[in-house]
């Protein structure tokens, strides 16, 4: 497949909010892995069932993602997400966690919906905080200052980090489909 094929693929995918259809038909075609393996989705699965996702909104399990591109603090945010009738996302693999990075390429901070308001960490959609992936160093309250909430995409390797609520960032929700 050539190169002009595959940007105009991955155009449309942008523009319709079918990522991870395009994904999944290049996969199928074998181009995805000499095209675009360096970004690292290759971890993705493609399903073989009808996408139960709106418009906008990506399927991956049995949630639904939308990356909002509008910088909010954590508390909107959340309330933004709850408009849509879900939360800030709420991560518990290595996979959803790639899976988070490949929606939100691009963007270099992220909310997603870990707080720390309990003084233990948990998800706002009340899953069990049961996975993590913090940067080195990490949760550390940096200069004494509470940060209770957490932001994907922080450093060179893009792992977690724990930040002042009210900072503006773009943001992950999620809900089930």
């Amino acid at each position: 497949m050539g190169v002009l094929t595959m940007f105009l693929l991955l155009s449309a995918a942008f523009s319709l909010g079918d990522l991870q259809l395009v994904y999944c038909k290049l996969r199928q075609q074998g181009t995805f892995k000499n095209a675009i393996s360096h970004l690292d989705w290759s971890i993705s699965y493609c399903f073989t069932g009808p996408h139960r996702c709106n418009r906008g909104w990506h399927q991956f399990g049995s949630r639904c993602f939308r990356f909002e591109e509008t910088l909010r603090s954590w508390t909107e945010a959340e309330r933004h997400c709850q408009s849509l009738g879900g939360h800030l996302a709420s991560v518990h693999s290595w996979k959803e966690s790639r899976f988070l990075k490949m929606l939100t390429v691009g963007s270099p901070l992220t909310w997603i919906g870990g707080n720390d308001g309990g003084r233990s960490w948990s998800w706002t959609d009340g899953s069990g905080f049961n996975y993590h992936e913090w940067a080195q160093g990490e949760p550390n309250n940096y200069n004494g200052v509470r940060e209770p909430c957490i932001q994907i995409n922080f450093g060179g390797l893009y792992r977690w980090n724990d930040e002042v609520c009210e900072k503006n960032f773009a943001s992950v929700c999620s809900r089930r489909h």
